[in-house]
């Protein structure tokens, strides 16, 4: 496809402030017409030809195409004659159009990688054309576009919408690919003629393929000045071009069930369906903060047969309608419609298999990747359950485990999450401010490590030790250290061995036998090491196999930790204060969350405050304090820790 059509004769009666005597295609966007824009990213993306159809004061972008001769592409300006609609002003040049085309519009800002786009449009299907599609924060009052799970458009929502209805959001973007032959029926057609009113769904009614390019790039009407100047602030801001897809995007996995929503088991119903507090607010943020919002979610209801897919897209629909309420929408949703084991009353035998899509599985998480360029690294799975965690490990993601739903008790994988919050509102936060303050906090600290070294985070229990453990590996991973976290919680005994004490509760003999390998490695080191169950409080020996390279840096964090360390001379220990009503406010939903009463769950925390605290106290002679502010490190010398 070498061919564009501009739909450029609008008159910008709302931008005449802005405008004077020119025609709106030449309205200024930070120093540079619209109109070149539009012609130097179609130049870009291999476009050698540009049809701009004008009407409206034609000679004033006559005069300015001529004036750029350093365009070197082939643009001609033809007259589209009396206004017809969008689609009328193309038949009247039918018989300068390729026979395929790419049709833009003169009002809007873009910057999409064509060369996807097009790709999407000739590949495997013979479309009468393909509209780029996205979601927006306001379906409730735009004219709504359905699609099927092979992106073949099935259906368009004008606006308004019946009352109750939950439909897909999906609006059209106005930027098409189209072939010349499939506009044969309206040739003759005389009067207003509009694509998205007219000729795409009388296409549909003909039988004629529509494809939908459902894409999150920057498109944007600029027709007041308001909307220039918010495109003007996007600009600036890099966030125009950061949305390209040849460029890397980050990218925020969510799970669907006890993440967004409130855990039902085997949800099967939009009635079901009821989104938790705040979710709307944070998922907002999360696209304002450019980050992909993309959902993947196990969904093993559709092979137990207690689920049609029709269904499932109802309930994904009023989902998608409850957030676009609160300004909110996500770029992808992804299922899983499989479940491994059989023996369910109408079950469907095809879904009943190992696959590589469910969780713990990657295929979904994989499959946006490759979709949207997803930069692993900068993006981050949050949900509430040990396979979301260990997916997000698998697919080299950071990892938060929300306490709604499953709370990661479900215990059906032995892994840990990178960091911990109450909920998605609370984890956004993190992802788009708190975590970058704490790695930015941490940078003292990591500025004296040295490769090969180990680091020994201790502190009461729930005062942020892992999260500090945690942030301090991303900040040296993306200077390019490799380093690995260990807690001190994996050596916890099981309930039924342990004896009085700190130390009674620890296998420490065995951690230090672990700390001394690691200390003495000369090469990659192989390391068994066990996990804890906190619901069942028992122990896992050798759950996991590590390999440990000899320059990694290696964090112990824990309770422990300092205690372990050994002489107190060693370098880079650390000691996490935190405010004591804090801390016993964690201590307590910790135990709540596991099923204890509040009873039982004070008492531990004032027991641990006899045999414990004091002894943690103790252990952290010489190390370094560190208290954390609103996700920001403070690092003080302390030498009283009583």
């Amino acid at each position: 496809m070498r061919q564009a059509v501009i739909l450029a004769g609008g008159k910008g009666t709302r931008l005449q402030n802005r405008l004077g005597d020119l025609p709106k295609p030449l309205i200024d966007v930070c120093g540079k017409p619209l109109l070149e824009r539009q012609i130097l990213l179609l130049k870009s993306y291999g476009f050698d030809q540009v049809l701009i159809l004008v009407s409206y004061r034609a000679d004033y972008i006559k005069d300015y195409c001529r004036s750029r001769s350093n365009w070197d592409i082939d643009v001609q300006c033809l007259d589209d004659g009396e206004p017809r609609g969008t689609a009328g002003a193309i038949l009247s040049v039918f018989n300068q159009l390729a026979v395929e085309f790419l049709v833009m519009y003169g009002d809007t800002m873009l910057q999409v990688d064509l060369a996807r786009f097009v790709r999407f449009h000739t590949q495997g299907m013979d479309a009468a054309a393909t509209l780029l599609l996205h979601p927006n924060d306001h379906p409730q009052d735009s004219d709504l576009v359905e699609v099927d799970e092979s992106g073949k458009i099935i259906a368009f929502h004008p606006y308004p919408h019946p009352d109750g209805y939950y439909l897909p959001n999906l609006v059209n973007a106005a930027l098409y690919c189209m072939r010349r032959d499939a506009l044969e029926p309206w040739r003759s057609r005389t009067g207003m003629l509009d694509f998205g009113k007219n000729i795409f769904p009388e296409m549909l009614e003909l039988g004629l393929l529509l494809r939908g390019y459902n894409s999150p790039e920057y498109i944007k009407d600029v027709g007041t000045p308001e909307r220039i100047d918010k495109v003007c602030v996007d600009l600036v801001s890099g966030r125009v071009d950061m949305a390209r897809l040849d460029h890397e995007q980050m990218a925020v996995f969510l799970d669907r069930d006890g993440t967004i929503n409130k855990e039902v088991r085997h949800l099967n119903s939009p009635e079901q369906f009821e989104i938790l507090p705040g979710v709307g607010d944070a998922i907002r943020r999360l696209n304002h903060a450019n980050y992909r919002v993309c959902i993947v979610t196990n969904q093993p209801v559709i092979a137990r047969g207690e689920c049609s897919v029709e269904t499932l897209r109802q309930i994904h629909n009023k989902m998608e309608t409850l957030l676009g309420h609160e300004g909110a929408y996500v770029d992808r949703i992804i299922y899983c419609p499989h479940h491994p084991d059989r023996g369910f009353e109408g079950e469907i035998s095809d879904l009943k298999c190992e696959c590589c899509c469910r969780k713990p599985g990657t295929g979904m998480i994989d499959s946006v990747v490759a979709e949207f360029n997803i930069a692993r690294s900068s993006s981050w799975l949050v949900g509430d359950s040990s396979s979301d965690i260990l997916a997000a490990k698998r697919a080299g993601l950071h990892s938060i485990l929300v306490e709604t739903g499953y709370a990661g008790l479900d215990e059906k994988y032995l892994v840990t999450p990178d960091y911990n919050f109450a909920d998605l509102p609370r984890a956004v936060n993190f992802i788009i401010e708190g975590h970058p303050r704490l790695m930015e906090s941490l940078e003292p600290l990591a500025a004296n490590l040295k490769a090969g070294e180990m680091v020994f985070i201790g502190g009461q229990s729930r005062s942020g030790k892992s999260m500090i453990a945690s942030a301090l590996r991303d900040l040296l991973r993306s200077q390019g250290i490799n380093s690995v976290v260990l807690s001190t919680d994996r050596w916890l005994r099981g309930e039924s061995k342990r004896s009085d004490g700190v130390l009674g509760r620890h296998d420490d003999d065995h951690l230090r036998d672990a700390i001394a390998k690691i200390d003495t490695r000369n090469g990659t080191l192989s390391l068994n090491i066990n996990a804890y169950r906190k619901l069942k409080r028992e122990q896992i020996v050798d759950a996991e196999h590590l390999r440990i390279e000899s320059d990694d840096v290696v964090i112990v964090e824990g309770v422990i930790a300092l205690y372990v360390s050994g002489a107190a001379s060693r370098p880079h220990r650390f000691y996490v204060s935190i405010d004591e009503e804090e801390r016993r406010q964690r201590v307590l939903r910790e135990y709540l969350l596991r099923g204890w009463s509040e009873t039982e769950a004070t008492a531990i925390y004032e027991n641990r405050l006899i045999d414990e605290v004091p002894w943690v106290n103790a252990s952290a002679s010489s190390a370094v304090n560190l208290s954390v502010v609103d996700h920001k490190v403070i690092i003080e010398r302390n030498h009283d820790y009583k």
